[in-house]
């Protein structure tokens, strides 16, 4: 298609997962062990033909310009993206990161003059062609269409929530509503937002004389304010089909809201056929190189088999005569002779003792655990915690909480 689309990525955000170690910047939370969430929006835009894009941050960290310039210097792309500051002060709502962000494309637009505005924010993961969104976006005629997503209505309460009449259009946000309850094994569900958009270049200045310069934490008043005046609509991001997916539409959306959503999700990767698919030629996720060599799965020195089932083992990661079931195991991890992990999350560099045992487990970047410790298969350890669910969380030496993106 010949659209002119502008693209913008925010970074930025107050990551859910400060417990294992994650930067303060949420686009570089850890996934999949070689990516970060800002891979993710990346490979969207890209993949979706954007004409142009761009990276926004409130405040970019050496992390952050570190990370694409790693990227740029692999050869992801001959435009790589451009990193602006996102002007002006505010809060974290993503209302409010919404509204700084297009007061920052007004220079862009007369640089690129696009026909559309997409902006994603980098704190989730989203895997969508976006010229289908865009596409919806005009046969609905609209001034902004906010990507939403279906969840059950029991997981809703602590969402932004769209009520849309039958022609899609938005009539009412509410911010953790107080819902209908559902009878026993019925499939009610919501229409949450997701928090990206796509905007009609024409009507941005109307957008903001509409929505407040502070919107604060809250986004329901922001967007009610939105959809009183122009014409807002949402569109089902799991309506979309990606190319090259022979089974199922192949969109994905995961907002990591909690620590058990964010290991639930990449325990999804293990499995034979997981909903985000890594392996589709036609939608390439490039990570950014580490610089460390290949992982490899070896014998001990007494000749023990390492072994790897239903694994992501990513660059440099060693198994060294231990055993690995249902995992992910980030950078340069090493798991030594007769170290059991099970159903477990390692994030870069962690190190798994000799003969110590792992169990439905998140192990924060750079931790040890040390020979023949246990993890998950009862007390909890000194430095660990157990959340409600009980997975045992274990955080990154304290040297290391500030740093995750290596």
């Amino acid at each position: 298609m010949g659209r002119r689309m502008l693209g913008v990525i925010v970074a930025g955000g107050r990551p859910p997962l400060e417990a294992i170690g994650i930067a303060d910047d949420a686009a570089l939370t850890p996934f999949a062990g070689k990516y970060r969430f800002i891979d993710f929006a990346l490979a969207t835009m890209r993949n979706s033909g954007a004409s142009s894009i761009y990276v926004m941050a409130p405040l970019p960290g050496p992390e952050l310009r570190a990370h694409l310039a790693r990227g740029e210097l692999a050869g992801h792309r001959s435009d790589p993206p451009l990193l602006l500051p996102l002007p002006g002060e505010g809060g974290q709502g993503r209302s409010n990161r919404l509204r700084q962000t297009l007061a920052g494309c007004r220079e862009l637009i007369r640089t690129h003059q696009p026909e559309t505005i997409v902006v994603l924010l980098a704190d989730h993961i989203l895997q969508l062609d976006l010229r289908q969104l865009a596409d919806a976006h005009d046969d609905l005629r609209a001034d902004v269409t906010l990507a939403a997503l279906p969840v059950p209505v029991g997981e809703a309460t602590s969402r932004t929530v769209l009520r849309v009449a039958g022609d899609q259009q938005v009539h009412e946000v509410q911010r953790s509503p107080v819902l209908p309850a559902t009878a026993p094994g019925s499939r009610a569900f919501a229409l949450s937002w997701a928090g990206d958009v796509v905007v009609s270049a024409e009507r941005l200045d109307a957008l903001l004389d509409v929505v407040p310069p502070d919107g604060g934490e809250d986004d329901a008043g922001p967007l009610q304010a939105l959809a009183d005046a122009l014409r807002v609509v949402a569109h089902d991001v799991l309506e979309t089909r990606l190319p090259g997916c022979s089974q199922g539409p192949g969109a994905y959306w995961h907002d990591p809201t909690t620590l058990e959503a964010y290991y639930d999700a990449q325990m999804d990767l293990c499995t034979p056929r997981p909903a985000l698919d890594l392996y589709n030629p036609a939608w390439p996720v490039r990570p950014v190189p580490s610089g460390l060599g290949p992982a490899k799965v070896v014998a001990d020195a007494a000749g023990r088999a390492g072994q790897a089932l239903n694994t992501l083992v990513s660059d440099g990661a060693v198994i060294r005569g231990g055993v690995v079931i249902n995992g992910v195991l980030g950078h340069g991890v090493v798991i030594e002779s007769g170290a059991e992990v099970e159903d477990s999350v390692l994030l870069d560099g962690c190190r798994i003792g000799r003969r110590a045992r792992v169990r439905r487990a998140v192990i924060g970047a750079g931790a040890m655990v040390a020979a023949e410790e246990e993890i998950g298969y009862g007390a909890l350890p000194p430095a660990g915690r157990l959340v409600d669910s009980g997975l045992t969380i274990i955080p990154p030496p304290a040297a290391n909480v500030s740093d995750g993106s290596r």
